[in-house]
């Protein structure tokens, strides 16, 4: 990300659309290199969203002090969050095993089960079959017939398809939801007298000393 940063992503030459498709092919295709067939808890998959959100935002040339939700920052740049992203290619990998000719090391891999062994005591490993699980249920596909689907492989691309843009749409209005919250909590706390900072430029009123420094800087710049 950082070497394409002086020729592609700070470029002038560039649209956005570009520099988009470049960050899809070069980044995010490097990235992602086997993403299928990952097993990952929630708190990796938030960094690597974070990671994304990040990426895009240098693309889109949008900072934290434009407020800019990140639902609004994918919208402009036409591209799913990261859990979208992960769980496609997990089932769409899924979906390819589950087609493959019985003897086929990843297929056996997939419904092998140990016949012998133990476990330490407490919480089992996070298995790849509970991602994929998951990701059924975030995708409104039955765990108890995906086989079925999946042995279509242009019909199991479209349940993929309109399965994660659901659960992309049910995310984004869940992602509303707590900001929504967070403005009226913030609005109901009580404010002590003098804690407002007001900007002698555009009279918008601060929290603190370091925001009102750091939106000074930035509104000196557009009014100059």
């Amino acid at each position: 990300m950082a070497r394409l940063a002086g020729r592609v992503w700070d470029n002038p030459m560039l649209t956005t659309n570009t520099k988009v498709k470049v960050y899809q092919a070069c980044v995010l295709s490097t990235l992602l290199y086997g993403s299928g067939a990952w097993t990952l808890y929630s708190r990796q998959e938030r960094r690597l969203n974070t990671f994304h959100m990040r990426c895009l935002r240098k693309i889109l040339n949008i900072t934290w002090e434009d407020h800019v939700p990140n639902k609004d920052v994918l919208a402009q740049a036409g591209i799913p969050s990261m859990y979208a992203l992960l769980s496609q290619r997990r089932l769409r990998w899924f979906g390819h095993v589950s087609r493959m000719k019985d003897g086929r090391i990843p297929k056996d891999m997939l419904y092998g089960e140990l016949v012998t062994g133990s476990r330490p005591a407490g919480r089992p490993v996070l298995r790849y079959k509970d991602v994929c699980k998951r990701d059924l249920k975030v995708g409104n596909i039955n765990p108890a017939n995906w086989e079925t689907v999946a042995a279509d492989c242009n019909g199991w691309s479209f349940a993929v398809r309109a399965g994660l843009q659901r659960s992309e749409q049910r995310r984004e209005d869940q992602w509303e939801k707590r900001r929504e919250r967070r403005q009226q909590r913030a609005a109901a706390a009580p404010t002590e007298p003098g804690a407002d900072y007001i900007c002698s430029k555009c009279n918008r009123a601060c929290r603190s000393r370091i925001w009102l420094y750091s939106h000074s800087r930035r509104c000196n710049s557009t009014t100059d």
